[in-house]
C-alpha cells in the first residue's frame, strides 16, 4: 500500500530544502524518521498553528510559476496534515476539489471599468486544476512530478483552458491587464470609487456574468 504521507513529507522537504527554508526541511526530515521509526504523526502536527509555524511558511515569488509554486506547496501541507490528522486519503482530495467559478479582478463602480489581471486568471485556473492534478498523479503513483512547475504551465490542456479563460474576459469587454498594481483611481473617468469585484463563469466557462455578492454600480 502506498505510504501517501511519508510522500508527503519527502515533497514538502524537497521544496523546502529547493527555495531556502533549512529550518522547516530539517522538520521534515524529523517527521520522516519518526513515522518509519514509530509510525508517530505529533512533531509534524505540532508544526501548525500559530505565529512564525508551518501555516506561515510562504514558497514562491509574484509570477505565475511562483503562484502555481505556492499553491501546490499548500495543497502538499494540507495533504500531510489531513493524512496525519487521520483523515481519508479520499476525504482530502474532496476537500480539496474547488467548485467555485468565480474570478476576481477590479471595477470603478462609478462608470463601470472593470479589469481582470493575468494573475486573477492563472489564480482562477490554478485553483480548477490543482485538486484535479493530484488525483490525477495519484492514480498514476507519479505524485512527486507535480512540483516540476514549469513543466505543468506549458502542458496543453492548461494552456488552453487559460487561454479560453481570456478570450471570454476580452470578449465581455473587461480589460485583461498584467498590471496587478491596485487603481486607486479609474484611469477611464478619473473617480476614485474602485474596490475588488468578483464574477462567475457560468455555462461551461463559455460565459461571465456579474457575482452576486459585489457592492452595486452608481449606474
Amino acid at each position: 500500500m502506498t505510504d501517501y504521507y511519508k510522500i508527503s513529507l519527502e515533497i514538502l522537504s524537497q521544496i523546502l530544502k529547493t527555495e531556502g527554508y533549512d529550518h522547516w526541511e530539517k522538520w521534515m526530515q524529523e517527521d520522516m524518521k519518526l513515522w518509519e521509526t514509530s509510525k508517530s504523526v505529533e512533531h509534524h502536527l505540532h508544526a501548525y498553528g500559530g505565529m512564525g509555524s508551518f501555516n506561515d511558511v510562504v514558497i514562491g515569488n509574484n509570477d505565475i510559476g511562483g503562484l502555481w509554486k505556492g499553491r501546490i506547496f499548500g495543497a502538499f501541507q494540507s495533504l500531510a496534515y489531513g493524512l496525519a490528522s487521520g483523515d481519508s486519503l479520499a476525504t482530502i482530495l474532496d476537500r480539496m476539489q474547488n467548485d467555485s467559478h468565480i474570478i476576481s479582478g477590479w471595477r470603478c463602480l462609478a462608470c463601470g471599468n472593470a479589469k481582470i489581471t493575468i494573475t486573477d486568471v492563472e489564480a482562477y485556473v490554478a485553483s480548477y486544476f490543482i485538486p484535479k492534478l493530484f488525483v490525477e498523479y495519484i492514480n498514476k503513483n507519479q505524485l512527486v512530478d507535480l512540483i516540476d512547475v514549469d513543466k505543468i504551465l506549458t502542458s496543453e490542456f492548461i494552456t488552453n483552458k487559460r487561454n479560453a479563460i481570456k478570450k471570454i474576459i476580452i470578449e465581455a469587454s473587461i480589460t485583461l491587464s498584467d498590471d496587478t498594481n491596485w487603481q486607486w483611481k479609474c484611469p477611464k473617468c478619473g473617480s476614485n470609487e474602485t474596490c475588488a469585484y468578483r464574477w462567475e463563469l457560468l455555462e461551461n466557462e463559455t460565459k461571465i456574468v456579474e457575482a452576486n455578492d459585489n457592492l452595486p454600480l452608481k449606474k
